[in-house]
């Protein structure tokens, strides 16, 4: 018996099978890490099924958790006085929230609202865990610099685009997006979806869609934005 112990006792760690296969899809680089720390932080992580449209993190609170997203998207966006509502950038499998890590480190507020617009699926890591990860493994390490790296980036062309890019260019180009990623197909988004989006109103919006409409690019429909001409909303988002 006692050599058995020791056998299984001398046998690499592994992550609890319960969460290996959502990490192994979502992180796939964190997954292959061997580091014993690493391992023990990810099975000690509380795995948690949270529903859509669940607010996460308001401006007042304080994050003391590290999140990993293994399924799902939340949405992470700011409010003006006027009600005006802001997308900030969304947290999807394999990302990470720089607003939340910035909020455990440095113990401020969050300074955001997150809230799930899917069913998801999270492994929610202590803020002790999560430092003895970050200086135990590498791997771990370069994930989190290079996708905060990354964020920063994105952040800075939010800001660029929204102090620099006119309101018909910017809501041509989120169009032309979207419609590349659904492959063309009709897109099924209201006006005020996409005022959230842009940080302004309703009825800007749906002024824009209508001239984006006289003028052959699309077709508006209740909840619906079909695609008519690629080339005419591309020279607006281009041009225009």
């Amino acid at each position: 018996m006692n050599a058995i112990n020791n056998h299984i006792n001398k046998l690499p760690p592994h992550i609890a099978t319960d969460r290996e296969p959502y990490l192994s899809k979502a992180y796939p680089v964190l997954n292959s890490i061997s580091d014993i720390a690493w391992i023990d932080a990810i099975n000690r992580a509380k795995l948690m099924e949270i529903p859509a449209n669940m607010e996460l993190f308001s401006a007042n609170t304080t994050c003391n958790n590290f999140i990993l997203m293994l399924e799902g998207r939340v949405r992470v966006y700011q409010t003006a006085s006027d009600g005006r509502e802001l997308t900030l950038y969304r947290i999807e499998p394999g990302g990470i929230c720089v607003l939340s890590l910035n909020s455990m480190l440095q113990g401020q507020p969050f300074n955001a609202i997150a809230v799930t617009e899917t069913p998801s699926r999270a492994l929610i890591m202590s803020a002790s865990d999560f430092s003895l990860v970050m200086n135990a493994s590498e791997t771990f390490r370069n994930y989190v610099l290079t996708t905060l790296t990354g964020r920063l980036c994105e952040s800075m062309y939010i800001i660029q685009t929204t102090a620099f890019d006119n309101l018909n260019m910017r809501l041509a180009c989120m169009l032309g997006g979207r419609f590349e990623r659904n492959h063309g197909q009709i897109l099924e988004i209201t006006h005020q979806e996409l005022a959230h989006e842009l940080g302004t109103t309703r009825e800007v919006v749906s002024r824009i869609l209508k001239e984006f409409e006289r003028q052959g690019c699309i077709a508006l429909s209740r909840g619906k934005i079909e695609l008519a001409s690629a080339q005419g909303l591309e020279w607006f988002s281009s041009k225009h």
